[in-house]
């Protein structure tokens, strides 16, 4: 793993316009950096703040999948939406890592992205803690789910992954970088190989396909039973709509891996109406 790679968190301007207008055309990209570590840090990371997000992306058709680390910790994640910028962004462009994948994957149908990550180190039971895309229903995942899920994610995903010299700084790799992995040769590091996007098949399926939207949730063991609902809760995006995760290309042709709360359709109707006006001054003045 590398130099830490930039990471864009996106503000609202404070102005006279109307508060939803501010969130689709009044947009500044604040630039931060994520934290580096030796490795991928898994969800038994000490600190209080879990371990780290990570982002991958994989195909059964290509039998490949790479596993971004994006520096930002559970905690700091969680707080990013809480009362931060409500917004993340991750240029994928010169992700050496992820276009190697895509050349790889080439025609292949099924691309499909999942992001995770989680704390699973504290004996009570709000210690335990989650936040991933979810793509099926997340009010069936129990308690016992999540904990179980994030076993898996740590033994058997993540303890492969980390052995590979291109995530582990000691062995030579990058800082917050990431690795591709393929069927055949890379064991557990393979996404697919044990964990996948149900995590071994303790969890909801996580994934979504390249292009798409995916709701995203925090979930916190509700008590120490593990068949009882874990609680869940949306994260939340500018402008108090529900965050979601999606992974699309940007006006250059850059995968830009993207959270945030899509506008209602009565905040486009006002962008568009706010244009319209700007536009009809700016013919009157030219017509004088």
């Amino acid at each position: 793993m590398g130099l830490s790679e930039t990471h864009k968190f996106c503000l609202t301007l404070n102005g006279e316009t109307p508060m939803k207008l501010q969130h689709i055309v009044a947009a500044v990209a604040l630039a931060a950096s994520g934290t580096a570590f030796a490795n991928v840090l898994d969800p038994l990371a000490a600190g209080g703040l879990g371990g780290e997000m990570s982002l991958t992306v994989y195909s059964a058709q290509a039998q490949a999948s790479v596993l971004i680390d994006t520096g930002i910790m559970l905690g700091d994640f969680r707080s990013l939406f809480a009362s931060g910028a409500k917004e993340y962004t991750l240029d994928l462009g010169s992700n050496a890592a992820f276009n190697s994948f895509l050349a790889l994957a080439g025609d292949a149908t099924d691309i499909r992205f999942s992001f995770f990550g989680g704390d699973n180190s504290g004996p009570q039971a709000a210690a335990r803690t989650m936040i991933t895309t979810v793509s099926g229903d997340a009010t069936a995942v129990t308690n016992g789910n999540m904990v179980d899920s994030l076993n898996q994610i740590k033994n058997n995903y993540l303890d492969a992954a980390n052995l590979k010299p291109a995530i582990n700084v000691t062995l030579g790799g990058e800082a917050n970088g990431s690795l591709l992995a393929q069927k055949g040769t890379d064991g557990n590091a393979y996404f697919l190989e044990v964990v996948g996007p149900t995590f071994g098949g303790k969890f909801v399926d996580t994934s979504a396909a390249i292009g798409t939207s995916v709701a995203i949730y925090d979930f916190v063991r509700s008590n120490t039973s593990a068949g009882i609902g874990a609680t869940e809760s949306a994260l939340i995006g500018q402008g108090g709509g529900a965050a979601e995760a999606r992974l699309t290309k940007n006006a250059a042709g850059a995968y830009v891996f993207n959270v945030s709360a899509i506008p209602e359709p009565s905040s486009y109707a006002l962008a568009l109406a706010g244009l319209a006006l700007v536009g009809a001054v700016a013919r009157r003045r030219a017509a004088k």
